[in-house]
């Protein structure tokens, strides 16, 4: 078993850091794969129904192919369904493994595959490209009885995050821009925390590390991981150095924990930061873990939660099974606010049907009279349609004289529907009295108010909607919903 050198803590150039990960990232590539493997029988598959050179086909390396595929595999479990992506890394088998020697099939051995485009996740075509020429003979509809070959597609892992590693470990760009790295490299570790001497006696950095240390107090964060933060926020407010700092560990030593502490302080100091990660779980951890420092610090109930923005792909991320994010999505953003700032249906347009009901509720409510009347109108001129359709009916059913028992059981159905009509037409509209409109009117502009205000101090910046306009508006609604308990104790 070969072992893998360890990754240096000094790295003596760029191209020496570079490479360094190069090995590492390749072993435990290797590593998920050989677990993948292991558990082959409870890997999703799809049955291939035919197979097709690519037009970039060009052999022997260029081995790309287009191939159809059966998503509907009767008899199959639900965890059969495979919805392939970009980036996965499959296993082209004669037969679905049950273990690993299945994959050595009795016609073919598996072959190894890497989907390089797919349309959806739902398309029945993936375009791949192969380890080995692919040899598949499609099954013709013509020829009863003849077996046609057997393939299928095995999902053995994802290399998306993989293959971005590995090109930000192979810049193919002669003049890539390492800046960050360099600047991380000749950093010394033993001098590098000394704070700067033109900023270690200013009074604003001194408060500002004193606050932001008795912030972090409450995240139950360790030591190293309180240093680190503290760390960031002096380098921050230095400000004769351009300086990066790099918090590093293994597994588990709480790095998420860390960065997401670092990115609320940073956000009760009004710094903007942008936070990125290789995966859609990272993004997630880290952003979960802000949100629940978030709530517990905010004062005024969401004001303060539209200075934070998750973007991303929305179906990738699954995001629709993360409630507690749904307030800091973008997309969710856009298509609230949308809705709020709407000049028919938005928030100035509930304020302004509020001011003139509450001013002039009355002649609503004879607004209101006057188009349940027209509607009884329309309904009286329906009635009276109907009826003489039904005495047109009569008269003819009284002139057919081919049989007794047929006038008879028309006339019964014609007298029953008449009877049902009349019951029906009976049924008049409920007009409500002047203090069930009230209840009712201000109850429907109250419930659009207050999904506009509450969602206007959610969703906007604090710097676009200052601290005072936030709290007049939660003040306007505790407002109405005290008018409303006023409106009701009236009416019982």
């Amino acid at each position: 078993m070969c072992k893998v050198m360890e990754i240096p803590e000094i790295f003596l150039s760029i191209d020496h850091y570079m490479k360094s990960f190069i090995t590492p990232l390749i072993e435990e590539t290797h590593a998920d794969l050989l677990s993948n493997i292991t558990t082959v029988s409870r890997a999703p598959a799809l049955e291939v129904l035919d197979v097709k050179e690519s037009k970039y086909f060009k052999h022997p390396k260029g081995l790309y192919y287009d191939i159809l595929v059966n998503r509907a595999m009767e008899g199959k479990k639900v965890e059969w369904k495979y919805k392939s992506v970009n980036r996965d890394l499959i296993a082209l088998s004669d037969v679905l493994p049950r273990r690993i020697d299945d994959l050595n099939g009795p016609k073919i051995s598996y072959l190894i595959g890497i989907i390089n485009d797919i349309e959806d996740e739902d398309s029945y075509r993936i375009h791949i490209q192969s380890s080995k020429p692919i040899s598949f003979q499609k099954q013709d509809m013509n020829a009863k009885g003849e077996k046609r070959d057997k393939l299928f597609v095995v999902y053995l892992s994802n290399l998306t995050t993989n293959l971005r590693i590995w090109a930000a470990l192979n810049p193919i760009m002669e003049n890539a821009n390492l800046n960050i790295i360099n600047t991380v490299l000749k950093s010394n570790p033993i001098t590098g925390e000394v704070d700067c001497s033109l900023c270690s006696s200013s009074e604003s950095k001194t408060n500002v590390l004193s606050n932001s240390s008795a912030i972090i107090q409450s995240f139950g964060l360790d030591g190293a991981q309180q240093e680190a933060v503290l760390s960031c926020i002096a380098t921050k407010e230095c400000v004769h150095r351009n300086m990066v700092k790099l918090i590093w560990g293994p597994p588990g030593t709480g790095k998420t924990k860390t960065v997401a502490s670092l990115l609320y302080v940073l956000l009760k100091m009004k710094c903007r930061t942008l936070t990125c990660a290789p995966t859609n779980v990272a993004v997630l951890g880290v952003v979960k873990r802000l949100m629940q420092h978030v709530r517990d610090g905010l004062e005024f109930d969401t004001y303060g939660l539209g200075d934070i923005i998750l973007f991303g792909n929305a179906k990738r991320m699954n995001i629709s099974e993360h409630e507690d994010l749904f307030d800091v999505f973008l997309n969710t953003r856009v298509r609230i606010l949308a809705c709020c700032l709407s000049p028919i249906h938005g928030w100035r347009s509930s304020i302004e049907s509020m001011i003139y009901f509450l001013k002039a509720p009355m002649k609503q409510y004879r607004q209101y009279l006057r188009e349940e009347e027209e509607k009884n109108s329309t309904k009286q001129l329906r009635k009276k349609v109907v009826m003489k359709n039904l005495q047109k009916n009569k008269k003819k059913a009284s002139k057919d004289k081919r049989s007794i028992e047929r006038r008879s059981n028309f006339r019964s159905d014609g007298e029953m529907n008449k009877a049902n009509f009349v019951e029906a037409s009976e049924e008049e509209a409920i007009v409500w009295i002047f203090e069930e409109f009230v209840i009712k009117r201000f109850k429907w502009i109250q419930n659009h108010l207050t999904y506009c205000l509450t969602s206007l101090y959610t969703h906007l910046p604090t710097s676009f909607l200052p601290l005072e306009v936030a709290k007049e508006m939660i003040r306007l609604l505790k407002m109405l919903q005290t008018l409303e308990t006023l409106f009701g104790s009236v009416v019982t």
